[in-house]
Parts: structure tokens; sequence; C-alpha cells
């Protein structure tokens, strides 16, 4: 068998400043290796109990919430407004001078809401070489959303089954959750930049977007348009002091992400929706959320209570409580680069953020809105009677302190509010084999798309969308 071994500087990680993690905290978790033929579910839930009562799927949450609200009293109220350093006064979207950790709210103008003509196998910027065949779609026609996402075909829609928004990370596009192959890497082996070496896939494994069409959701798959960060007027390629992998923070996602779940909720008022996010997209998603909420609590017209639709939020590889390099990435860049790095604070050395403040609440009391069907952000009856399931998932660390995903740890990644996130723990083997994302690199971070790429992470969402 042909060798092919590619090594890449470990600067990549301070470029690559997106991705996240935990903080710390002691959260009871159950490693698993998830084949496709595993229960993920809760089949019991439903099964009434020897006195002919119907079980409250929400009971052990809600008293989780109770049990951690007495702990943070002293805390309590919490808020949950936008963090001031990212309230923007006036100024230029287009600059990142002026907005770089703002949020961009104006979309009209913002220089990332821009629908794409088309879709195909090599959307991302970073993947100029993908051979594979992936599912077809078009650019989204919703309502009300005048960014870019594409619309998956669906041939076959089931429309019991909950509306599935992906959200790619950093440095990325919809391209995360599909197929991948090149033939001059399949068969060989490579190193990844966390000296993960493999073998690449000698065939072409189904991708999440594809698995989920095949169970009948309508999926959508939402796109920053990170490819468009380098048209902002004061971008710096440089390598060293500049944005070379166009890393966008949550300013510049969330207006956009938040925009297309209030219009796809909109306009499908009877059907719930499921949230799955990678990587950065894990807080996009949890912050979107929490924006949609205060827009429904403040009375903004034409807003929407997401809680009340939201069937799922499945979290992949996420910043929950700090990111490698986070730190030094706040320290050493003004840009989209290094205000990333402070909205999510170093995962080593993690204290809780500006930004992380908010979305997790005292001791992580905010992480889980609605998980009981009531609860959400130190106020009950918030959820419109709709129980929101989480699920957190992350590669185990290497014994001994080591780590192989590339961004986030353990605890990291893991919310702590135990029963109200199921936080499971994929293994060291569930990389992404494919060799995907950047073509002058292949398999660059093999280890942190496990959980979105590799067989068990798709099982393992397309179980949890389908209890």
């Amino acid at each position: 068998m042909q060798a092919r071994t590619i090594w890449v500087v470990g600067v990549a990680l301070a470029l690559m400043g997106g991705c996240g993690d935990d903080d710390g905290d002691d959260t009871d978790t159950t490693t698993m290796d998830l084949g496709p033929g595993d229960d993920l579910g809760t089949a019991d839930a439903d099964v009434p109990d020897e006195d002919g009562a119907m079980p409250d799927p929400g009971a052990a949450c809600r008293a989780a919430v109770e049990a951690r609200e007495a702990t943070v009293s002293g805390e309590l109220p919490w808020p949950i407004a936008d963090a001031a350093e990212m309230t923007a006064s006036g100024g230029n979207q287009a600059l990142e001078a002026d907005y770089a950790g703002k949020y961009r709210d104006d979309l009209a103008n913002h220089p990332g809401c821009v629908p794409r003509d088309s879709y195909d196998a090599n959307t991302e910027f970073l993947v100029s070489d993908n051979e594979a065949t992936v599912p077809t779609g078009s650019p989204a026609d919703i309502d009300g959303y005048d960014c870019a996402a594409k619309e998956y075909d669906q041939a076959a829609e089931d429309t019991s089954k909950p509306i599935v928004i992906l959200v790619h990370g950093n440095s990325s596009s919809v391209t995360t959750f599909e197929e991948y192959e090149n033939a001059s890497l399949a068969g060989t082996t490579i190193t990844s930049v966390g000296d993960l070496s493999f073998t690449v896939d000698a065939t072409v494994r189904q991708q999440l977007a594809s698995a989920l069409l095949a169970e009948g959701h309508r999926v959508i798959g939402f796109d920053a348009r990170t490819d468009l960060v380098n048209t902002l007027e004061d971008f710096n390629s440089d390598s060293s002091t500049g944005n070379a992998f166009r890393n966008i923070d949550h300013g510049w996602a969330v207006p956009m992400l938040q925009s297309l779940i209030k219009a796809v909720m909109t306009e499908n008022p009877t059907r719930q929706v499921a949230l799955v996010g990678h990587s950065l997209g894990v807080t996009v998603i949890r912050d979107a959320l929490r924006r949609l909420y205060n827009e429904s609590v403040a009375g903004t017209a034409g807003a929407v209570n997401p809680f009340a639709q939201t069937s799922d939020v499945v979290l992949l590889s996420g910043a929950n409580h700090g990111v490698a390099s986070g730190g030094v990435l706040c320290d050493s860049f003004e840009h989209m680069r290094g205000t990333v790095g402070c909205e999510m604070g170093d995962r080593t050395t993690f204290v809780p953020t500006y930004f992380t403040e908010p979305l997790n609440g005292p001791s992580d009391l905010f992480a889980t809105p609605c998980a009981d069907g009531s609860y959400a952000y130190g106020e009950t009856d918030q959820c419109g009677d709709n129980l929101v399931e989480y699920t957190t998932v992350t590669m185990v660390d290497i014994p001994e302190g080591g780590l192989q995903d590339e961004f986030v740890s353990e605890e990291s990644s893991m919310l702590d509010l135990d029963p109200c996130v199921d936080n499971v723990l994929i293994e060291l083997e569930d990389f992404d084999s494919s060799g995907y994302f950047f073509t002058g690199a292949p398999g660059f971070f093999a280890a942190h798309f496990g959980s979105a790429r590799s067989d068990v992470g798709i099982a393992l969402v397309v179980e949890k969308l389908s209890n």
C-alpha cells in the first residue's frame, strides 16, 4: 500500500481559532463506542407506570435545575442580554476594524449575507479536490431569509419528522456534512495536524446530510459564507498577522442563523426543527436561540419563541467552555481570528467570558433551555409545553491528559447539567477517515471532525433525531 505522510505545523491551531470546549466542571459522562445498531433512545419514556400514569420526561431535569438554582441563588438574577462588548454602535460592517467581535445585525449590509448561485462538491474554499458525488440541493428559497443556505433535494419527506438545520464550523461550509473522496488519497496513509496517522477510506462513506435525507428529514445546510471574509475592506491574508483561514466570529454568523431559524419556524408553524452544529456551529446555534428567545420575550414584531418548536439541539465538538489557544488568539489579533478567541475563552484556564456568561449562566444553569419543558434562562413556563433534547458529542481525551481532538477536550465540550443533557463521548478510533478538509493538507483536523463525519458520530445523530 502506498504511503503518503503530510506534516502540518502546529501554528495551524492558532490560525483556526473557532472551535471550542467546556469549563472544566465535573460532569458525569458515559463513554460510548456507538454503532449503527445501538439504541440511544428513551424507549420507555412514553410507557405508563403501574398506576397507569404517564411519566414526566422532564422531571429529572427539573429537579436538577432546582438543585443548581438553589446552589447559585446568590448569583441570580443573571443577565442574558447581548454583551456590551458585542454590541455595535455605528461603523461599517464591511470593516473588521469596526465590526470584529460585534453583531452584524443589519443583514442587508452584512458582507456575508450573500446567497450562492449553486452548490457543488467543492463549495468550501479550502476544498478544491473533492471527486465525490454529494447530495444535490439548491440555494434555499425561504421567505424571510436572504442569506446563504443549501436546501437539499428530498423526494420523500416525512413531515412527521423535524426539519433539520445543519450548522458548520469555522473556515468551513455545508461540505462539513457531505461526502468526500479523492482517488489519489484512497488507501494511503496520512498524518493529521494532531499527529494522528491513519489510512484514508478506499471507498466513499455516507455522510450526515445523506443519512438524514434517507431517513425522510427535510435538511437545510446553513452557510455562513466564510469564503467572503476576504472581501472585507481591511482583510489581511498574512498567515502570521492576518486571517489566512478566514475565521469568523459569532458576530458574523449568529445574526444570519437567527434569521434562518426564524424563517423556517415561521414558514412551518406546525413543524418541529432540530439543530445540529459542529465546532463553532455549536455556540452559533446556542447564541442564536438565546437572541431569538430575547426577541420573543421583548415582543419584537415577527419574533418566534424558538424553544416552542425545537425538538433537538445536537452539539458536536463544540466550544461551550473554551478553545485551544483561545487566550493566545484573543491577546494577539484584533480581527475575527482574535475576537472569536475572546468570545470562547481558553480551554485550559477557562473562566466565563462576556460571550459565554449569558449562554451558560451561573454554573451552566442556563445551558439547556427548555430541557425540562418549562425552564429557560431563570424563568419557568417559557417553552410552550415543548421539551427540547440536548446532546453533546466529543472525543475522549487520550489517557494521562493528552488530547486527540485538536481543539476541544471532554470537559470543554460537555455541558454540566445532568440529567438535562446527554453528554456522549466517542472513542479515539472515531475520527474522520475520509481525508476531508483542506486540499493542501488532507485530513487536517481528522479527529475534530470525527463527531460529525465518523460512522459512529453520524449514527448517533441520526438515532437522536429519530426518537
